[in-house]
């Protein structure tokens, strides 16, 4: 009886222990859809400013700055607007507010403001000056 309990007791442990390691690395292992985003047409945060919740939108701009925790200040020649980017969005880049990036994801309601609930940020490659 005894034995039983300790192997159920480690089983439960490990179970428990691996569920926990696998933290916020579900989202990276995940697969699913993948759209040619090229043949997507680029909105302006003005646009996104004007958008039905749950849309889908593309922008092109600059981050310019981190509000909070995962909220940040992105803006085009349009105007700003925040958006939501979560770790899993990121890919692994290091973004600065020098740099072009492109964001795909869905408007979202913030009382009556919209923001943007990021899904993916693209870095857009340098041009020469």
């Amino acid at each position: 009886m005894n034995r039983t309990l300790t192997a159920l007791t480690v089983a439960l442990m490990m179970g428990l222990s691996a569920a926990a390691s696998a933290g916020d690395h579900g989202k990276k292992m995940m697969g699913g859809f993948k759209q040619d985003l090229s043949k997507m047409p680029v909105s302006t945060v003005q646009d996104a400013q004007n958008m039905n919740e749950d849309m889908m939108v593309v922008l092109q701009g600059n981050i310019s700055k981190r509000l909070k925790k995962d909220k940040y200040l992105f803006n085009d020649n349009t105007g700003e607007i925040v958006v939501e980017i979560e770790g899993y969005a990121w890919n692994g880049q290091d973004v600065s507010p020098t740099d072009i990036v492109t964001i795909v994801g869905d408007i979202d309601k913030d009382g009556n403001v919209n923001i943007v609930e990021v899904d993916q940020v693209m870095l857009q490659p340098a041009t020469a000056k």
